[in-house]
């Protein structure tokens, strides 16, 4: 694989540089230090995105506020795409390099015809020999042959192992972009992207089975825009990794937690019925409602951190989106009725 142009990457007083100019601009716009949003506004201030910067500037122009939405907005059109066309570059190189192995094999294979032509006009040959002599001479040939075999099998060997670190590298660099391309930055969570794949596959291995169950719950954070609003965005992105780490922490087996947007979490839970997933929902609930968040250094309690839910059953035949929409229905039936608590779709 070729080297990486350096010329192309910000040296380091650069990229102090660079540091010093970015964070009082986010800080001025009232945008979290996260990595996400860091980089972005590390692009824009570098200038080496050209859209990315129009947009910025065109929304500084319209003295547009940059809300958690817009930031994710902006990382998601500009930034989160670059994993995908990594993942695409790496494509190309591994047919690249199972290009140049299989030429390797062609030729080896041209040089094993033409060892096997000696070797049959060897035997042939020795047939037809009248004196040791000849059969001297021969033998010689054979000898010649058989260390040009030798020094091409040589070769091979040599640049399978070549190839063999190079595909290994790729395929580490392939799952590197992959996991990237599906993980929340902030939570570590999937993403929604890759969320819908996993209920896409869920409900095709459910689809012709019967009696199968499949839940899927939406979780949201209650009255979150007002610990932005008391705390600042800092301690709303703490708040986020509490609620995400407890999802993560409560579920097991094939069930998947997923921030879905924003303070929005969705979870699928296979082999789980609602009986079950209401459960499992309230004892997250509780966890959360029960745990006395403080902010860092001050301790300053941010009070009653509460989730609303809805849980929805598949049901055999049903759209995804579906399934989807009456989740989602029932996490606002919760918010509606007093929210801190867990309802089931019909």
């Amino acid at each position: 694989m070729p080297p990486q142009d350096k010329s192309l990457l910000p040296n380091p007083q650069s990229s102090a540089e660079l540091l010093r100019m970015t964070i009082p601009m986010m800080r001025e716009q009232g945008i979290p230090t996260t990595p996400q949003n860091y980089a972005v506004w590390f692009h824009y201030i570098n200038g080496d995105m050209p859209d990315l910067k129009a947009h910025i500037d065109q929304i500084l122009n319209d003295g547009l506020a940059f809300t958690e939405q817009l930031n994710e907005s902006l990382y998601r059109d500009y930034l989160s795409e670059h994993n995908l066309e990594r993942v695409d570059e790496i494509r190309r190189e591994v047919l690249l390099t199972l290009n140049e192995t299989s030429a390797t094999l062609h030729d080896t294979g041209t040089d094993a015809e033409s060892y096997g032509r000696t070797l049959e006009q060897f035997d042939e040959s020795c047939n037809n020999a009248d004196s040791l002599g000849d059969v001297f001479d021969l033998m010689t040939s054979v000898l010649v042959e058989t260390r040009k075999m030798k020094a091409s099998v040589d070769e091979i060997q040599r640049d399978f192992a070549l190839k063999s670190a190079e595909m290994e590298q790729l395929r580490e660099e392939l799952e590197q972009a992959r996991q990237m391309a599906s993980i929340d930055a902030l939570t570590g969570l999937v993403n929604r992207g890759s969320f819908f794949d996993t209920l896409e596959e869920q409900i095709g291995l459910i689809k012709n089975v019967e009696e199968t169950p499949l839940c899927m719950v939406m979780f949201d954070i209650d009255h979150f825009k007002r610990v932005n609003d008391t705390f600042g965005h800092l301690v709303g992105d703490k708040v986020i990794r509490f609620v995400a780490k407890t999802l993560q922490q409560s579920i097991k087996g094939l069930d998947t937690a997923a921030r879905y947007g924003g303070e929005e979490f969705a979870v699928l839970l296979p082999e789980t019925a609602t009986k079950g997933a209401v459960i499992l929902c309230n004892r997250i609930r509780e966890r959360i409602s029960g745990t006395n968040l403080v902010r860092t250094g001050t301790r300053i309690p941010l009070g009653q951190i509460t989730v609303s839910a809805g849980v929805a059953a598949y049901r055999p035949g049903e759209d995804m989106m579906e399934l989807v929409r009456r989740a989602d229905e029932a996490l606002y039936r919760s918010k509606r009725e007093g929210r801190n608590q867990v309802q089931a779709a019909a």
